[in-house]
């Protein structure tokens, strides 16, 4: 099997002397996925090469992650890595059941009770309340399907599918 990858966000700056990277983050798990130890990968997306480190250090203030990995110990050396993206392995083992990964949603297709396709899912935007689907349709405006037992039949990322509960209103 190919392995797949999480972004877990874009290397912006060196932070500091040691060549600890500054992170816009894209994750929200950074301090599950920058434990000390942990390997990520450095990845440029211009000509698709991608590095392996060992996350040596990590401290965050809300937007910008501080990662430090093995290897790379100077400011120098740091910037050598501005725009690019870091990665993790995308690990489905440690994934408690119904759990998905967002990039893993997005593109499924939305299907009613009959198996209507509805349209597919453009994106997971996160609302206070609960997690909710952006489905694009084809010459209508998009709709919202809250990602909750209620509305969610089935999901069969396999399949990239998923079947919806539909109420009045909701198109």
């Amino acid at each position: 099997m190919q392995n797949e990858y999480l972004l877990l966000g874009y290397i912006t700056d060196a932070f500091s002397l040691d060549g600890t990277f500054k992170v816009l983050s894209k994750t929200d798990f950074a301090s599950k996925r920058y434990q000390e130890g942990k390997e990520i990968f450095l990845y440029q997306a211009n000509t698709k090469q991608r590095m392996t480190c060992i996350v040596e250090s990590y401290r965050s203030n809300g937007q910008f992650d501080f990662v430090k990995v093995q290897g790379i110990n100077s400011k120098e050396e740091a910037l050598e890595f501005k725009g690019y993206e870091i990665h993790a392995l995308k690990d489905y083992d440690s994934m408690d059941k119904d759990t998905y990964y967002f990039v893993d949603l997005v593109g499924c297709k939305v299907l009613d009770e009959k198996g209507q396709e509805l349209g597919v899912v453009k994106e997971v935007e996160e609302f206070p309340a609960q997690l909710t689907l952006r489905v694009k349709r084809a010459g209508k405006e998009d709709f919202f399907v809250p990602f909750v037992k209620a509305f969610i039949r089935r999901v069969d990322i396999n399949k990239k599918e998923i079947e919806i509960n539909v109420i009045g209103g909701m198109l």
